[in-house]
This record gives structure tokens, C-alpha cells and sequence, in this order.
């Protein structure tokens, strides 16, 4: 099923931020955990900073799209309310299933997409359009899952 409105971006919200991340040099992965530490009223330099490894596929134009991999990192950073705990949620596991089967269909239904890397994406959206539509989806699907996982406060 292809919906017509999944093309449609929205000019405000976090479709302003991402634009706004993106022009300050930002890649997916870094926009999409700092966005994630915003709506948990954090801030972070130094994990946004080392979100970069996640830029582009990891540096592999082949490799997995860094706003899943962003994603699944923001996911396990918002589960929990201690950000002093270093160890994992016992949900992360399940909840990156999710996330992981969420993208997939995504890509494949909104977006005519069959993998998962930044080579696939770009190859059926070389303008990134698809990359935006798909960061402001993973926000909204971060906050569903969060909220659902947690009841609590989430991107």
C-alpha cells in the first residue's frame, strides 16, 4: 500500500529541526540522537559526536541507514529513567525487533524500497527525501514505542 501522504512533509516541527540539524552539518544518525536527547531534556556532545561513526552506513554506502541505527541507539537511550545505568533494558531486544521489522515495511510500502542501507535509499531518493520523511517516522515511532514500553516521557 502506497500512501500519498507519506511523500507530504510537513514545514514545521521536526521537519524545521531536522533541516536545521542537517545545515549544521549533522547526519541522520546524529540528528536523530539529538533530537531523542532533546525531548528527554538532555544533552549530550560527545555521544552526538560519536553518533558520526554511524553517518552514511557507517562510512559504507552498503551499510545499514544511519537513521536506523540511529534509531535503535536513541531507543535504547530513552528506555529507563537513570541516565547514570549503563547496563541494557531488558525490553531493548524486543523493542529493536520492532523497530527493525517497522523500518523494513516503511522503506518497502512508503518509499518503493527493498534494503536497508544508505546505497538502497539513495538509489530510489538521491534528492534524501526519503531520508527526512524517514527520520520524522522514526521520531514519531521512537515516541509510540517508548511511551508504550515505559509510560514515560520519550522522543
Amino acid at each position: 500500500m502506497n500512501d500519498n501522504n507519506a511523500h507530504i512533509i510537513q514545514l514545521d516541527g521536526p521537519y524545521l529541526d531536522i533541516l536545521s540539524l542537517r545545515q549544521s552539518g549533522l547526519c541522520c544518525s546524529q540528528i536523530i540522537v539529538k533530537l531523542a536527547l532533546n525531548s528527554l531534556g538532555r544533552e549530550n556532545p560527545d555521544l552526538v559526536r560519536a553518533m558520526a561513526a554511524l553517518c552514511f552506513g557507517g562510512g559504507n554506502p552498503d551499510g545499514t541507514c544511519g537513521v536506523l541505527t540511529g534509531a535503535a541507539c536513541a531507543l535504547s537511550l530513552s528506555l529507563g529513567n537513570d541516565p547514570e545505568r549503563e547496563r541494557q533494558d531488558p525490553l531493548l531486544a524486543l523493542l529493536l525487533d520492532e523497530l527493525y521489522g517497522w523500518f523494513s515495511v516503511t522503506l518497502k510500502d512508503r518509499h518503493s524500497c527493498s534494503g536497508n542501507s544508505c546505497a538502497d535509499i539513495l538509489a530510489v531518493s538521491p534528492d534524501k527525501r526519503a531520508c527526512t520523511l524517514l527520520m520524522i517516522a522514526a521520531l514519531d515511532k521512537l515516541h509510540t514505542m517508548t511511551t508504550i514500553a515505559g509510560g514515560k516521557e520519550s522522543p
